[in-house]
């Protein structure tokens, strides 16, 4: 089957949403480096009679498993943090996917 011939109007319009695609896929990376990776956990301890509530940010390491105690007034702040980064994170897999997409359509 014969293949028509590229229209350089559209090939040139498709590189530069491909190259504006990358610029932003590597804005977003760095926006998520930035940012702190992990999930909230809450620990419960019991002792006297009164419930404590601790808070940890939990994240992988390689193979270790990092418990990092979170105070009580950082705790708004990280959760905002966390979720800007899952947002980010989403984006860079949208934005992974835009790229594929492109890379088959101007081969």
């Amino acid at each position: 089957m014969k293949v028509a011939k590229t229209d350089p109007v559209i090939h040139g319009l498709l590189s530069d949403e491909q190259q504006r695609s990358r610029e932003i896929l590597q804005a977003l990376q760095a926006k998520a480096d930035k940012l702190p990776k992990g999930a909230l956990n809450v620990r419960r301890k019991q002792a006297l009679g009164k419930v404590y509530l601790y808070h940890y940010l939990v994240r992988r390491e390689g193979m270790r498993v990092i418990n990092q105690h979170v105070a009580e007034r950082d705790l708004p702040a990280l959760r905002e943090q966390l979720a800007e980064r899952e947002k980010c994170l989403a984006e860079i897999r949208i934005y992974r996917q835009r790229l594929a997409y492109l890379e088959r359509l101007l081969k």
